[in-house]
């Protein structure tokens, strides 16, 4: 008997097939029906498994940790050459998980036993609600309080149509740890060699308190725990992070250089709400696109959308394009859009504005976006067409810029039509050390200037 759970059966599609074919002819009729024949053993089951047949309640009661974590066994269970031949799927409800590696475990075997093409389906945010319902304390291993730990385990790995909610500020969502073959001093030898690749997460949403949702991490020689994709995903309006909401490069990143090989990250139409800590942290690896958003921060605490700490000498790495996202910092002297320490590379904002709720003369000085010097050099920053609000700041106090270059073109600055100056001063763009390397044009009620 099929499940009271099952998901429909592909052979509805099969019947659509046949009418479409009648209209168009017996040919295509012959055609339908052969696929008829291949689509009949093809019901939801086949292809997915369901947690409430594994004893699920999604009740908000219950706690659903074994139950899920024997979906998600079975799920895996019958690959082929790696890859998975069902998807974990969640039905409307509200599943209570209190154990670590609910969704995920890492291999212990010195064995890598990575999975292809897994999928973790719900039926839409605020729908399916995984709440990570957890009594952990604080953990200095990154390996623990998560609900994926995936050491060389995870590619082309799918999060669809849920929510993930955490009220414990020592939750983690993912770790995800790779390792080189090159590598000969092994951090973690249980985990054999392998890396983490290529994760779609589409429609997710992630909300209240977490220590960590994603954390990006390698022995020494590591160099791929890359492709990233965050495609219509949210944050609700009380999410605030210790650590950050990804951080790439944790363990030891000043010295794990080839960390800077974790690359590609991509987020489309997404509304990041931020209530307070770092968004995205990158001590190593890079290459950023964001296209499109609302990014809000809530309240006044201390935040940003994103943290480079290092100066990071990767030209491949050190570079963030972001198009057309409304960005919303709230009445602070406390939160950045940006705090940028990379002493090369490219930066790039397109199209954006901070302005929504800084319109006020306090704001005029609120640094949101701040340069660091390394070495005297910064980055090729750039923005076009963007409506500014605050000042921004090149922090390389006593010496001036040898590399880099603060460029603006065609952009509107709300509380200072002043191009540049001091820190101390009333100025739109501000060197703690001698100004220099900068150029404005074409710009709505700045005249042009450049040095």
């Amino acid at each position: 008997m099929p499940s009271e759970h099952a998901l429909p059966s592909r052979r509805t599609f099969g019947r659509r097939a046949v009418g479409l074919g009648a209209a168009a002819g017996a040919g295509a009729v012959a055609v339908a029906a052969t696929q008829w024949s291949a689509d009949a053993d093809t019901a939801g089951s086949t292809y997915a498994v369901n947690v409430r047949d594994h004893g699920a309640k999604g009740d908000g009661k219950t706690d659903d940790s074994d139950a899920i974590r024997a979906a998600v066994t079975a799920a895996i269970a019958g690959r082929v050459g790696g890859a998975a031949q069902k998807e974990v799927y969640f039905p409307p409800g509200n599943y209570k998980v209190t154990k670590k590696d609910t969704l995920m475990w890492s291999p212990t075997g010195g064995s890598a036993d990575q999975i292809f093409g897994l999928r973790f389906r719900g039926a839409g945010p605020r729908v399916t609600n995984i709440d990570f319902a957890t009594t952990f304390g604080a953990n200095p291993d990154p390996r623990e309080n998560n609900l994926i730990t995936a050491a060389v385990r995870l590619r082309y790995t799918y999060f669809l149509d849920m929510s993930f909610r955490s009220t414990n500020p020592n939750n983690r969502f993912a770790y995800l740890w790779s390792r080189d073959g090159d590598d000969t001093a092994l951090h973690y030898p249980q985990y054999g060699v392998g890396q983490n690749q290529y994760f779609v997460y589409q429609n997710v949403e992630w909300r209240g308190v977490w220590d960590r949702v994603i954390g990006l991490d390698g022995d020494k020689q590591a160099n791929n725990n890359s492709e990233h994709h965050f495609l219509m995903c949210s944050t609700d309006t009380q999410s605030r992070y210790t650590d950050a909401f990804l951080h790439c490069g944790i363990t030891n990143p000043g010295a794990n250089s080839q960390q800077n090989q974790f690359l590609n990250y991509f987020m489309m139409s997404c509304n990041f709400a931020l209530a307070g800590g770092d968004f995205f942290r990158f001590d190593r690896g890079g290459s950023i696109n964001v296209l499109g958003g609302s990014w809000s921060m809530v309240g006044t605490d201390p935040a940003r959308y994103f943290y480079m700490p290092l100066g990071n000498g990767d030209i491949t790495a050190t570079r963030l394009n972001v198009n057309g996202v409304r960005f919303e910092p709230k009445q602070s002297p406390d939160q950045r859009i940006i705090d940028c320490g990379w002493g090369n590379g490219n930066v790039t904002f397109t199209s954006c504005s901070d302005i929504a709720a800084v319109q006020v003369p306090g704001a005029a000085n609120y640094n949101l976006h701040r340069y660091t010097g390394t070495q005297n050099r910064i980055p090729i920053v750039r923005y076009q067409d963007c409506i500014l609000a605050g000042y921004h700041l090149v922090d390389n106090p006593g010496a001036a810029l040898s590399k880099g270059k603060m460029i603006y073109e065609g952009c509107r600055f709300y509380h200072s039509n002043q191009a540049l100056g001091p820190a101390s001063g009333t100025s739109f763009l501000r060197y703690t050390g001698p100004t220099g390397r900068y150029a404005f044009r074409d710009s709505w009620d700045t005249a042009d200037i450049s040095g």
